[in-house]
């Protein structure tokens, strides 16, 4: 499975995986609305890739954020390669945690 098939099929709006070398962010977002864009804006485009690194050194991955239906999975695809994905969903917390370690799972067999 690539990028694209991944984030069709688990219906991914965005993307965005950390160049830690450059320091910058390669995005692909899809052409599909999140309910909410604060989670993107905190991480990625008002934040950086030295702080978003920060976030996994250290914790049990994948990380988790939600803000309302909006969720952010932050999951380590290799040594230095962290990858943010963006997504709407109406799980409980539970569903939302098993669905998270899929898709983990998934993005560090995606070349």
């Amino acid at each position: 499975m690539n990028i694209s098939e991944f984030i069709e099929k688990y219906n991914i709006a965005i993307v965005a995986e950390a160049d830690i070398e450059n320091k910058r962010f390669e995005i692909i977002k899809r052409d599909k609305e999140l309910e909410s864009y604060d989670l993107f804006e905190q991480l990625i485009l008002f934040g950086n890739v030295k702080s978003l690194v920060a976030n996994v050194e250290g914790q049990i991955l994948p990380r988790i954020w939600t803000q309302g239906k909006s969720k952010c999975i932050l999951c380590q695809k290799a040594e230095g390669q962290v990858v943010a994905l963006f997504y709407d969903c109406e799980m409980d917390a539970k569903e939302h945690y098993l669905y998270a370690k899929e898709l983990d799972a998934i993005i560090k067999d995606i070349v």
